[in-house]
């Protein structure tokens, strides 16, 4: 977030936009007067609503938005998944965005002025990594009776699950970033970058707590699951063991949750995975009634959260690289993309009708992450790694893979499988590019990318405007030369 909001009051400012925001999540009516830090925390309900306002901007912003307002400027409300699939090769500016700042990131030609889309992500994530201290500290400085026990374990669980997961983001669209785990606005004002393993290290430990605080299931919310548990805690782990090299915490994590069978399976129908009702989703974010409301009313197929459209023209379609990495007949590809106008857009959401939830993290993943993580520990782990992914393939309804590939076989086969099962989600194909180290030699190959402007397009430049307001930060390689 810009630092200048870091100067504000704690109480007087952050806590009140918990409770304008509330209502759109637990639709409970907030109080019509103003609020004090004591009152806020002086009970479970009234914490509650606190930890609904940091989902409730997670997804639909600061103000009421229609959700392609709310894509465009919050990195959790899809702006995470669209700039990372234009700066991948999943996703191409349809007619109505060309020339447009999404034409410099599907180029790879960012600079500092086309850098808007960039900037939110960072203020966006800020605003959210300052709520969820706000309200860990709140609740640590609460003597309130009445906020018992349990619910303080549950929102402080859920708030550092949630500044990890923030973190994450940050690390791998920025590289070294202010790491900022209080709410004392004098020092987070002048706070310069933290190295990406020292981010990694608070986000671990973060989760590992949270481990410990979170409910194990999913009865705070009539079963949907819009409220962070001890699963999403332990994926999320998973996701970041596997990507700081740690492959056996990587495996046991992934486990640890496949293992739930009661909570979590593999949805067999491809339609029904992003549904609120789908036992494959480990957490999902709950758009407003509002912004249901607009997505739903109307007749056209307007591309919930990614797919946006401006008329009946989309304004992201499927790149031609992504489209050719499909094999024959792969189901993923038939039901989870549409035609519009012509052009094939991601379709993993139906508008069916029905509510639609944005779908954070999904089991799907667990898979994918335990296969790869076998394998790079041990290549005597290949025949457990090609079955984790023949669990997606056979729903796919594609080929299994047979245990007789060689170990650059597999490696291959759990890229393909990355790239075909998680597109358009979250950013994943631009985030495994650039860690597993191909992001050069895929990118820079691309037609539509030439010419190459250089490497240094892997990470996001920092805000102009929070260089300037704050002096210990420095700008990424080369972006100050162009």
């Amino acid at each position: 977030m810009s630092m200048k909001l870091f100067s504000k009051s704690i109480y007087t400012v952050a806590l009140c936009l918990f409770l304008t925001a509330c209502k759109k999540l637990l639709d409970i009516a907030p109080p019509i007067n103003s609020v004090t830090t004591e009152e806020l925390f002086a009970d479970n309900k009234q914490a509650e609503w606190a930890m609904a306002g940091i989902y409730s901007k997670m997804i639909n912003g600061t103000d009421y938005v229609f959700i392609e307002e709310g894509a465009n400027v919050n990195f959790a409300a899809g702006l995470s998944t669209i700039q990372g699939a234009l700066s991948a090769d999943e996703m191409v500016p349809g007619v109505s965005r060309a020339g447009t700042p999404e034409t410099n990131a599907m180029q790879n030609k960012l600079t500092i002025a086309s850098g808007a889309r960039t900037d939110a992500i960072w203020i966006s994530a800020y605003r959210i990594i300052f709520d969820a201290n706000a309200l860990i500290e709140g609740i640590e400085a609460s003597t309130a009776i009445a906020l018992t026990d349990s619910v303080r374990k549950q929102l402080t669980g859920e708030a550092l699950a949630i500044r990890a997961f923030t973190y994450f983001y940050l690390v791998n669209f920025f590289g070294d970033v202010p790491l900022l785990i209080n709410s004392d606005y004098r020092k987070n004002a002048v706070q310069p970058r933290s190295a990406v393993a020292k981010v990694y290290e608070q986000i671990k430990t973060d989760l590992v707590r949270a481990k410990s605080l979170l409910n194990d299931d999913y009865k705070l919310h009539n079963t949907e699951r819009v409220r962070i548990t001890k699963w999403f805690a332990e994926a999320l782990l998973s996701r970041v063991y596997l990507y700081t090299g740690e492959y056996q915490p990587a495996i046991i994590s992934a486990t640890a949750v496949i293992d739930q069978a009661s909570l979590f399976s593999i949805e067999p129908d491809l339609n029904n995975v992003f549904t609120p009702a789908s036992k494959e989703c480990i957490f999902q974010l709950k758009p407003s009634q509002e912004q249901k409301a607009f997505v739903l009313n109307n007749s056209h197929p307007e591309a919930y959260l990614l797919h946006l459209v401006t008329g009946l023209m989309p304004n992201y379609i499927i790149s031609q690289p992504l489209l050719d990495a499909f094999e024959i007949n792969d189901q993923r590809k038939i039901k989870w993309t549409e035609t519009l106008n012509q052009q094939l857009i991601a379709a993993k959401y139906k508008r069916s009708g029905q509510p639609e939830y944005y779908t954070v993290m999904r089991l799907a993943e667990m898979y994918l992450i335990r296969a790869e993580a076998r394998l790079l520990l041990s290549p005597a782990n290949k025949a457990d790694a090609i079955d984790d992914l023949n669990v997606l393939r056979k729903r796919a309804d594609v080929d299994e893979l047979d245990d007789l590939l060689t170990i650059p076989q597999v490696t291959q086969a759990i890229a393909h499988e990355r790239r075909v099962e998680l597109f358009a989600e979250w950013s994943h194909r631009w985030f495994d590019l650039k860690r597993t180290g191909k992001a050069h030699d895929v990118l820079s190959a691309i037609p539509y990318k030439q010419p190459w402007w250089g490497d240094y397009q892997f990470l996001y430049p920092i805000p102009a405007g929070e260089i300037r307001l704050n002096a210990n930060l420095s700008q990424n390689p080369e972006y100050n030369s162009r």
